[in-house]
């Protein structure tokens, strides 16, 4: 028996340090998947056409530093960038705030139909934007806001609000219910209690949300094109787009458009990373 311990006692830290050695090959191996094709997007976007073909994957014998200046002006980021982010914005903005007063409805587990509901609202997640995009078209057009910027916030804030629901109904079932019946109990209204007690107690769950939702609204291609076809309500996608012909593409402009693009929301996350995480797993208990 003693040696049968002594041989689990040598063999605990082998196996700790296997494991280990394990868990950091696949975290290597995992950042070299994500890391590899942006340091490619970045050297390739410093090269001229030929020289992209010639050595795809090399460092350029003449970087290209005009590449970004000409995809600045001829891509027109200047009128596509600032439009990305008032639509990305004011789209996050408003559908975080709408599905976190969705989500506090539904939460309270003695209103009738929530369950019913909140399964509607997730629902919205399995419902492609191919198979809306022509009633959409259609409604856009009837109301009048066919081919401006309204024409991608509404329905982005649509859009957005089944996974805001799916990631805060569970944290705001896990709110302590005690602080807000005292709230109720001082005088004060539901309003209040939303934006002075829920809102603030929300905020990891909140960020979570708005960085999900505003990467693929930056990065949506689809609906800005279908929806936003003057060149004046156009976003950074459908910009980049003109860069590709059907005979010839110029490759380091589009990868220094596309890095430009990039660059704001890789910058957002990195701030707000901790409350990324900590909003992802902020549901995850209650108490």
């Amino acid at each position: 028996m003693s040696s049968q311990n002594m041989l689990s006692q040598s063999q605990g830290p082998l196996t700790l340090f296997l494991g280990k050695s394990f868990r950091t090959s696949v975290l290597v191996i995992a950042s070299l998947w994500v890391l590899t094709p942006i340091l490619f997007m970045i050297i390739a976007s410093f090269k001229s056409v030929p020289e992209f073909f010639i050595n795809p994957f090399g460092l350029p014998e003449d970087w290209k530093i005009e590449n970004y200046s000409r995809a600045w002006t001829e891509a027109d980021l200047a009128l596509t960038l600032p439009n990305t982010i008032l639509v990305t914005t004011t789209a996050v903005l408003i559908s975080t705030i709408l599905a976190t007063m969705i989500a506090y409805g539904l939460s309270q587990k003695s209103k009738p139909f929530a369950m019913g509901l909140y399964t509607l609202f997730v629902a919205g997640l399995l419902v492609p934007v191919h198979a809306i995009i022509l009633p959409l078209f259609v409604v856009l057009k009837a109301v009048g806001l066919f081919g401006t910027l309204l024409a991608l916030i509404v329905p982005y804030i649509a859009m957005g609000l089944p996974l805001g629901v799916l990631v805060l109904t569970p944290i705001a079932a896990a709110l302590p219910r005690d602080l807000i019946h005292a709230a109720r109990m001082d005088g004060a209204t539901e309003w209040q209690i939303f934006w002075r007690i829920v809102m603030p107690l929300m905020k990891p769950g909140l960020i979570s949300v708005a960085i999900l939702n505003g990467v693929w609204m930056w990065n949506e291609f689809f609906i800005p094109l279908i929806l936003a076809f003057k060149p004046e309500v156009q976003t950074m996608p459908v910009g980049i787009v003109s860069f590709i012909g059907s005979y010839s593409t110029e490759w380091g402009l589009v990868f220094s458009s596309v890095v430009v693009s990039t660059l704001p929301v890789v910058i957002a996350y990195l701030l707000m990373t901790r409350q990324f995480q900590s909003g992802l797993t902020a549901g995850a208990v209650k108490g």
